[in-house]
């Protein structure tokens, strides 16, 4: 406290000195004829101007900390808005993404319709099954749009599952993964048949009929539409992930790893009619 007191008498001490030094200039130069006191006067100036510069610089970081203060509010209401511009920015961004990738799921489905030539209705995941021990998905479609029970179910990547209850407006859909799921199906490459079941998993069971079956992993596994199935052939099922090991059984196992991510379900296509 002393020693802040002995600076602050200093600085007093110091702008008196200064004060009566200017109006000594001042008097100087103004009862100056250009000789005598002329030269005092510069030579008043030539003392006094180093201390005017020293007081401005012991106290300018003084006025800029008052002036900074009183610029805090706008400087505040500055942040404020870029943060408000940087969140519209943020949730256009995402509004962009999800357009974009509802129009990719869109894209595929017109794609997947045209190559298989059926006739559908485009419907819209709302729900999922309420229960742990099943696969299955609720759609915003029913019988007031011709949703029939049985009619099969596709996602732009291929097979989903069928219809398996129908409401006015709300269908109910057991998905190819589901525990109860099964579908005739084929090997693309070498025509091998066999029935494509659900395991409960994100894995399938391919049973091929053929015990010496031609398959390898990486082959394609589509709807063979036998056996009057549901669902019309050709309809991509997934790809061969591994075989089982050989057996003395009748048959031939592999697993396959389904096209259709059913974790993210969003537009699918309903097939209410056969190939046109």
């Amino acid at each position: 406290m002393i020693r802040m007191f002995d600076r602050t008498r200093r600085i007093r001490l110091l702008l008196a000195v200064l004060f009566t030094a200017s109006i000594l200039v001042i008097t100087l130069d103004f009862r100056s004829d250009g000789n005598f006191l002329d030269a005092i006067g510069r030579g008043a100036m030539t003392v006094v101007g180093p201390l005017q510069e020293g007081a401005r610089t012991v106290f300018r970081p003084v006025g800029n900390f008052f002036a900074g203060f009183t610029r805090v509010g706008s400087l505040k209401a500055r942040i404020a808005g870029l943060q408000q511009e940087n969140q519209l920015l943020v949730q256009r961004e995402e509004q962009v993404s999800d357009i974009q990738r509802e129009n990719g799921s869109l894209r595929k489905l017109v794609g997947l319709r045209e190559r298989l030539r059926l006739k559908t209705l485009t419907a819209r995941v709302v729900g999922v099954g309420p229960s742990n021990f099943e696969d299955s998905v609720f759609l915003d479609r029913g019988s007031a749009d011709g949703i029939r029970k049985d009619m099969p179910v596709l996602a732009g990547d291929g097979l989903v599952g069928r219809i398996i209850q129908v409401g006015r407006h709300t269908s109910r859909v057991t998905l190819l993964i589901d525990a109860s799921a099964s579908v005739a199906a084929r090997i693309a490459r070498s025509g091998e048949i066999g029935v494509v079941d659900g395991a409960g998993e994100r894995e399938l069971r391919f049973e091929l009929i053929d015990p010496e079956a031609n398959v390898e992993r990486g082959d394609r596994v589509v709807t063979s539409g036998y056996d009057n199935s549901v669902y019309p052939p050709g309809i991509p099922i997934g790809t061969v992930a591994r075989l089982a090991p050989p057996s003395q059984s009748l048959s031939r196992l592999v697993y396959v790893t389904p096209f259709v991510d059913f974790t993210a379900l969003d537009f699918l296509l309903v097939v209410t009619g056969p190939q046109k």
